[in-house]
């Protein structure tokens, strides 16, 4: 999915699906917490968890920052193909969440509920800051480029459909680990919407590809997957599997990073 087709798409109709979504969101999440049902949902989910902790430990890796960058990435078939699409959605969801985050700081669910009435998996924050959830936003930002780009390279719907299911559960992680309520989780998944419009509306006026297929632009990817893979390489969780597969993800991106320096470097060279 190139600049060409970018441009292909309606900047109307992505304007008014993201906004819609993002206004139901916004909306449900004050609901949630004006009535009170945000502390009543959130005891009921931990009193009584439906998973093991060892899952949502798991699938809360797939709400990182930095595994959605490693994974969009990834599904580029060439280096330039989406790169700038990915970063500019990663750079103003990082800059608008921690905006919100700073100007109407809440507290978490641990600093209202209290650490014994929540089944803590791994170490969540516990402070302020919960308002939105980053991972909720990452996740589903993720799952929006995703599905856009295999829907564009042909794959069925039914593949599609199971990638947001994936990406749903990553962000409700969240609520289960203890680390957000579920209004924080509902409006970063509303935000995540909008963050991808506007980075889709900045890519069509303005395209960084064409420097990510030049040597400088990759000189940047490749410290870029040095940077994800250093950071993964630091436990986040206490589940030795978890660690394990944070560890391969390092790995992979790592051998990114080296695949990078001979494609760049050999065709420099020729």
């Amino acid at each position: 999915m190139n600049h060409q087709s970018v441009q292909q798409l309606s900047p109307f109709k992505v304007v008014l699906f993201s906004t819609i979504l993002l206004l139901a969101c916004v909306s449900l999440s004050f609901v949630l917490m004006k009535s009170g049902l945000n502390q009543a949902w959130m005891l009921n989910i931990h009193a009584a968890p439906v998973l093991p902790a060892w899952f949502w430990a798991l699938i809360n890796l797939g709400g990182d920052a930095w595994v959605i960058l490693l994974i969009l990435l990834l599904i580029e078939r060439f280096p330039g193909e989406i790169t700038s699409w990915v970063l500019k959605t990663w750079l103003i969801g990082a800059v608008v969440s921690q905006l919100i985050k700073n100007t109407l700081p809440m507290p978490r669910p641990a600093s209202v509920l209290g650490v014994e009435n929540l089944s803590i998996i791994d170490h969540p924050p516990l402070l302020s800051g919960s308002m939105p959830s980053g991972h909720a936003l990452a996740a589903i930002s993720c799952a929006l480029i995703v599905c856009t780009v295999l829907k564009r390279r042909g794959i069925q719907n039914a593949y599609l459909w199971l990638i947001a299911l994936v990406a749903g559960i990553a962000a409700w992680a969240r609520v289960a680990v203890g680390a957000h309520w579920p209004s924080d989780v509902i409006a970063g998944a509303g935000l995540a919407f909008s963050v991808v419009a506007l980075a889709f509306l900045w890519e069509r006026h303005s395209s960084w590809n064409a420097w990510f297929q030049r040597t400088r632009g990759g000189v940047f990817l490749i410290a870029l997957h040095i940077l994800i893979s250093l950071h993964l390489a630091t436990p986040q969780s206490d589940f030795f599997f978890v660690q394990f597969i944070q560890f391969n993800l390092a790995f992979i991106s790592l051998m990114r990073a080296m695949f990078l320096v001979k494609k760049y470097f050999s065709r420099r060279s020729q």
